[in-house]
């Protein structure tokens, strides 16, 4: 097809050139047409040939399989591409779901954490609390102290000494009016109640059995009954102090220090 169209143009060409230069000229360049007619037109249309045969080269390469390659490779590397775009996506949405997910188990973690510090903190108050009334049966807190008082048995001055004792406790002393009328209001009236308070060391220097100190505070009765040798140990009644003979019996009151944990 391309060879007809040249060999026509061709002719076309011959016979143009020779017509024009009939107009002019008796005669035609071209001695003999036919024989150099080839040369003469294909010196014409080399640059138009050469401009048909690039464009038809850029528009389908020489090779058809290797084009078909080539589209293939391309096709099959941008599928790999879309394909590694996805994944890329797939896996950064995956990187901030496990990411949002840390962060919920982490406050989730926390609020537990605090929550079982709540609760140990609320067992260990119960604890103490239960340890506390174990520790401490039968008394009953008065101030900073915590007071047993026997209402039932009258022991003498010592036994009431070795009954404190065993119970992890001494006889009361009492460290001012504010206490002493505190734990008056929980005695009965005209009763005696022993407490550990003695001159048995020195007569008349009255000392706490608990600390071995002078008595923090007494309040003597207006008449005390007597101030023979023998009444070394102290008793309260009706809100009073007597010192009195030891050997007699009467109630007592207990008294453990509230320690600090």
């Amino acid at each position: 097809m391309l060879g007809l169209t040249i060999a026509l143009i061709c002719g076309l060409l011959a016979l143009g050139s020779c017509g024009a230069l009939a107009d002019t000229e008796p005669f035609c360049l071209l001695k003999d047409p036919p024989n150099q007619c080839g040369g003469f037109c294909l010196s014409v249309l080399t640059p138009v040939l050469n401009h048909l045969t690039i464009s038809q080269d850029q528009r389908t390469p020489s090779d058809p399989k290797k084009a078909n390659e080539v589209l293939l490779r391309q096709y099959t590397m941008e599928k790999q591409l879309t394909a590694l775009q996805e994944k890329q996506t797939t896996f950064e949405t995956s990187l901030e779901n496990q990411q949002k997910s840390l962060d919920n188990s982490h406050v989730n973690l926390t609020e537990r954490v605090d929550d079982l510090e709540s609760q140990l903190s609320a067992l260990q108050e119960t604890l103490f609390r239960v340890e506390t009334k174990i520790k401490y049966l039968g008394f009953e807190q008065v101030g900073s102290k915590y007071l047993y008082i026997e209402r039932i048995t009258e022991k003498n001055w010592a036994s009431a000494s070795k009954y404190c004792r065993n119970m992890g406790a001494h006889l009361a002393d009492i460290k001012d009016q504010e206490e002493l009328s505190a734990i008056q209001a929980g005695l009965k009236k005209d009763t005696h109640y022993w407490l550990g308070i003695s001159d048995l060391g020195h007569k008349d220097e009255f000392l706490s059995m608990a600390t071995g100190k002078p008595a923090p505070f007494l309040k003597w009765a207006t008449v005390r009954p007597t101030r023979l040798d023998s009444s070394n140990c102290v008793f309260l009644y009706n809100g009073e102090m007597y010192d009195y003979p030891c050997k007699y019996s009467f109630h007592f009151i207990c008294q453990k220090e509230e320690e600090n944990e």
